[in-house]
């Protein structure tokens, strides 16, 4: 039952995605899932435009093609930037994705850990340092059974995250810009990515200063640096080298919440 279930929802994310684009260009034009053979054609393209080449995966991307011929028209991907959405709780005022998800599981493995050995009789000098002695025996297996246990914890707390994702890697080809299919492209992408659970709010994107109304239109407002998940810190320093090339001001936008989707 739960294997068909999962069928379909995957066969509702593809007719959604695949599905004719709705104007003149609907018998033209066909939206699939990326496939490997797209990657070097789409690496290609995007150096020319002096866009990120890396972080790329077939599993992640949306491709358009013309349907008689196959070829490319443009392309997107959503990629996760961290695995959890928290904030360092440590730090005043910190940015989405700053908090370690496993800092929780190593707090309470050294509780544990403390009032084990608290609870368990010490012997007498130096023993308890010797591998051979009792002891030492006993803690080491406590140990193993913390590390185990911190293990578990970790791989629960990372399922029940919300992680950060990025839009990137978004590109039309110059006969077809002004058609509409890169909209299109951005419009799908989102909601597969809310199809899967995701939230608007957890989807940031960096672009340079000519093309924010456009991103605006589509949902996406604009945010401060220090609000950015650090994760996409090396990114922003590399779009800012590239954007100072090309005479232009690099910005970085969050998505607000969508067509039915309550901001969160």
């Amino acid at each position: 039952y739960p294997k068909t279930l999962l069928m379909a929802h995957k066969l509702m994310l593809r007719l959604l995605l695949c599905s004719a684009l709705p104007s003149a260009f609907a018998g033209r034009l066909e939206y699939r899932f990326g496939q490997q053979r797209d990657m070097l054609p789409i690496a290609t393209r995007l150096l020319r435009e002096k866009m990120n080449p890396l972080f790329l995966s077939a599993d992640r991307f949306l491709v358009c093609r013309e349907s008689d011929s196959g070829a490319l028209v443009g392309f997107g991907q959503i990629r996760q930037l961290a695995k959890s959405n928290a904030a360092d709780p440590a730090r005043f005022d910190a940015p989405p994705g700053s908090g370690d998800v496993g800092q929780p599981a190593d707090d309470d493995a050294w509780d544990d850990f403390d009032r084990a050995y608290a609870a368990s009789a010490p012997e007498s000098g130096l023993d308890a340092l010797l591998p051979w002695s009792a002891r030492y025996r006993e803690l080491a297996q406590r140990a193993a059974v913390q590390r185990e246990r911190r293990r578990s914890r970790v791989s629960q707390a990372e399922t029940e995250a919300a992680p950060l994702w990025e839009l990137a890697s978004v590109y039309v080809g110059e006969q077809w810009r002004g058609r509409g299919v890169g909209s299109e492209l951005v419009r799908r992408l989102c909601a597969w990515h809310v199809q899967r659970g995701g939230a608007r709010r957890d989807l940031y994107l960096i672009t340079l200063e000519p093309t924010c109304g456009w991103y605006e239109g589509l949902g996406f407002s604009r945010v401060e640096r220090q609000d950015l998940p650090p994760q996409m810190g090396l990114e922003v320093a590399a779009g800012e080298a590239v954007s100072w090339v090309l005479g232009n001001r690099l910005v970085c936008m969050r998505g607000t919440g969508g067509a039915g989707e309550k901001v969160r």
